[in-house]
């Protein structure tokens, strides 16, 4: 289904919701309007108010770095991020350039940020769900909760169905958010808002075996 919209919108290159829905009048209107803002979200699609643009991909040449580094030194990086060992300090450890560790550290963030991104938009296709917005450093970010996890996006979703939070959510919201004023206090996290974010909620109640496993097993 994913595949097929993506194609037509690709064959459209400029359209409305309505001109998709006509032509792809076989799918379901809400799960139509949910892909193409998961579209958008991912930066496959350009929305200027009523207008969708069909954005042309270019080659990822970011996560090549990784090949650079030898399986033991990547180890002792990714430690580190779990440790959350500034990126100068692993650089002088290592001996490699600061802004390649930093640009490595980016890219786990990243990761983490498209993980959960994707995660939300399955749960939330199940059960749409009404978020909370909040505001750091100028910046309007939008939270969901969904048993009891806390997901963070740069857009809302709004879809009509929307569930209000239960009161278990609510209070779980504000136990992350208060945490999170906390996590992202210094302002060099305003670059990158959102994929810091996500890290602290992935940080948050884990120990540093369970941040490593998980990262190492997606990096190894």
């Amino acid at each position: 289904m994913r595949e097929r919209i993506l194609k037509l919108c690709k064959r459209l290159d400029k359209f409305t919701f309505e001109e998709i829905l006509m032509i792809a009048s076989d799918i379901n209107e809400s799960v139509l309007k949910l892909q193409l803002i998961k579209f958008v979200q991912e930066k496959r699609l350009i929305q200027r108010g009523d207008l969708y643009f069909y954005k042309k991909r270019t080659p990822q040449k970011n996560n090549s770095i990784l090949l650079y580094y030898p399986a033991k030194t990547m180890d002792i990086i990714i430690r580190s991020f779990c440790y959350s060992i500034p990126g100068y300090k692993v650089s002088y450890i290592l001996g490699i350039g600061e802004e390649q560790v930093d640009k490595i550290y980016n890219i786990f963030r990243n990761f983490i940020y498209d993980r959960q991104r994707e995660k939300l938009f399955s749960h939330y296709n199940n059960t749409p769900q009404q978020c909370r917005n909040r505001i750091f450093y100028n910046i309007e970010v939008y939270f969901y909760v969904f048993e009891n996890q806390i997901f963070v996006i740069e857009q809302p979703l709004n879809l009509s169905n929307e569930k209000k939070f239960t009161k278990s959510e609510e209070q779980e919201f504000k136990r992350v958010y208060s945490y999170l004023t906390r996590f992202v206090a210094h302002n060099s996290c305003k670059s990158d808002l959102f994929q810091k974010l996500a890290e602290g909620i992935w940080r948050r109640n884990k120990n540093i075996e369970e941040l490593y496993s998980n990262l190492k097993a997606n990096f190894a």
